[in-house]
């Protein structure tokens, strides 16, 4: 399989537009927004995409970091900035009003990140790993319910391997100086580029996690964006860029375990499968699949239920593989 997209137009930056219908339900661009001042435009504040059926997202931590404080020793939501993603028809012509429901509300976060505390400082928050997965509501139309990304966490980059970033590039810029009044602009775009740095870990290092810098332009908005592989399989996020640099860094799954411990329902090392719960009826038929085995029984209460498993399952072709139960889920 190759990149999941063709560049039609490419511009002087190297980038091009996606109006791809799947992959505009599963990747979103995200706005915060203060809920003490309603009439405040929503500010445009990175990339998000779709890692599973339900509610996981992927994004990188520092587009989420803002929404958060030290408080007590420990990470809390901050009461004066919220998250929404915003997500609308596949295919829209022209200008259409943003409804309400258009608006997926922030349910909620899950990361490894930690606190700095500095001898003289204020505690503050400390960027751990870059990798965050937070949760959003499932897409409106029933079509693509079942839109998810592929990770792949057995890719590792080398020197010279294209990638391909899809993300949010300039989100909603007042560019032109219409000012606040201005309509909503959210443009998908995606940009090609060429391996040419990979570092590993690094403990000692303020930003320990692993990287690989890409001869592209990413620009702002981008951030927390999918980066594929040429086999057409997520392999990381979008992490920085610089702007009218033409250099990129993302964050791979592989090279830590960090990944795993993140995105819970997913297998990554086989990309397309989820790690979640199966039932099954007398006849073996496989009748309902859910992310947790609470969610499973809520959704078979009335269903002839002989067998539950906890498996590596493909949504699209219905095999799965048994796996061992999750101790922490």
């Amino acid at each position: 399989m190759p990149f999941p997209v063709e560049p039609e137009f490419v511009d002087e930056r190297g980038l091009f537009v996606v109006q791809d219908t799947f992959l505009r339900s599963t990747i979103l661009p995200l706005f915060s927004f203060d809920p003490g001042d309603p009439q405040h435009r929503p500010q445009g504040h990175g990339t998000t995409f779709r890692v599973d059926p339900w509610r996981g997202c992927a994004t990188a931590f520092h587009v989420i970091e803002d929404l958060l404080k030290a408080q007590d020793g420990a990470l809390v939501l901050r009461k004066d900035i919220r998250l929404v993603a915003l997500e609308v028809p596949p295919i829209t012509y022209g200008s259409m009003p943003v409804t309400p429901d258009c608006w997926k509300p922030f349910k909620g976060m899950a990361s490894l990140g930690g606190i700095l505390s500095p001898p003289f400082g204020q505690p503050r928050v400390m960027n751990m790993t870059e990798l965050a997965a937070i949760q959003i509501d499932p897409p409106n139309d029933p079509e693509y319910a079942r839109s998810f990304l592929p990770l792949d966490a057995r890719w590792t980059p080398r020197i010279g391997e294209r990638v391909m970033a899809l993300g949010f590039a300039g989100l909603d810029l007042d560019d032109r100086e219409e000012g606040p009044d201005r309509a909503i602009r959210q443009y998908l775009y995606g940009s090609i580029g060429t391996i040419f740095e990979a570092t590993p870990v690094n403990p000692a290092s303020s930003r320990p996690w692993p990287t690989f810098r890409v001869e592209a332009e990413w620009p702002g908005g981008m951030s927390g964006g999918p980066v594929f592989s040429e086999a057409g399989n997520v392999v990381g996020l979008v992490s920085t860029g610089i702007v009218g640099g033409g250099v990129g860094t993302a964050t791979p799954f592989s090279g830590w375990d960090v990944a795993e411990r993140t995105f819970l329902t997913v297998d990554l090392i086989n990309p397309g499968r989820l790690r979640c719960w199966v039932a099954f009826d007398a006849d073996e038929n496989l009748i309902a699949f859910a992310a947790t085995e609470s969610d499973l029984r809520q959704g078979t209460i009335n269903a002839p239920v002989a067998e539950t498993l906890f498996a590596s399952f493909n949504p699209v072709s219905g095999d799965y593989i048994s796996l061992p139960i999750p101790t922490l889920r």
